[in-house]
């Protein structure tokens, strides 16, 4: 047997990735979204909300997500967002102006998720969104006036991390990362964060791909670079986990 004489930082420890994840988005002010029956809100059978995991926010379901989401209890649980159809969930309001934030996603999909989360301000504004189609990542703002992309990593169960600082848009997945800088316009309005849809417009069947939801993690107001601890967290969780 291999003894070592010393204390490991709890970072190399197996096992303990999900606590020091929750630990690190505490200290970070994240909210994630676990795909879990137990922080579903139903009514009259159809799921109206989705809890963030320690309860400090919900997300409710988008204006035309007349009752369509589904949840399979399945390991390691999912939302299921179906092609065509609105099954996404909003948090209103999480920011007077959007000056920065982080969005991250573990998904599965057959590669046409379409939009996996977006920040929009305002049907007259803009916004930016996360997409994936066509055999890549995509984050872009309506105006077209940011964008940034990456080839679709092989398989079909991706972490998928998208960063905004105010001039800076930062996509990361599958080991890869990319990055455009730029002025996006129109950005200092009440951010709303959409998940699985990109606002509370209805007839937008075509940005509605189809996807299952395992987590969602969104940092309010804080672009997050791949050495802060709650990425660095995130990335060992996922490997892990998944």
């Amino acid at each position: 047997m291999l003894e070592i004489a010393a204390k490991l930082p709890p970072g190399v420890l197996v096992g303990t990735e999900d606590r020091l994840l929750s630990q690190a988005l505490a200290r970070t002010g994240g909210a994630r979204f676990l795909a879990r029956e137990a922080d579903l809100v139903r009514t009259d059978g159809k799921i109206t909300a989705w809890r963030e995991a320690r309860g400090a926010v919900e997300a409710v379901a988008a204006t035309p997500n007349s009752g369509n989401s589904r949840f399979d209890p399945a390991p390691p649980g999912a939302l299921v967002c179906e092609d065509g159809t609105n099954c996404g969930f909003a948090v209103p309001g999480f920011t007077p102006e959007v000056k920065a934030f982080t969005v991250a996603v573990i998904y599965r999909s057959g590669g046409e998720a379409r939009t996996l989360a977006s920040v929009f301000t305002g049907q007259s504004h803009n916004m930016i969104f996360l997409s994936e189609n066509e055999g890549r990542l995509l984050a872009k703002d309506r105006q077209t006036t940011i964008e940034v992309s990456l080839p679709r990593p092989s398989g079909d169960l991706h972490l998928v991390i998208l960063s905004f600082d105010g001039t800076t848009l930062r996509l990361q997945a599958g080991g890869q990362q990319a990055e455009a800088k730029g002025r996006v316009p129109a950005m200092n309005h009440p951010g709303d964060f959409f998940i699985g849809c990109r606002s509370n417009r209805p007839g937008l069947a075509k940005t509605l791909g189809a996807s299952r939801l395992h987590e969602v993690l969104f940092w309010p107001e804080t672009a997050l670079s791949p050495e802060d601890e709650a990425l660095v967290a995130l990335g060992r969780y996922h490997r892990w986990t998944y």
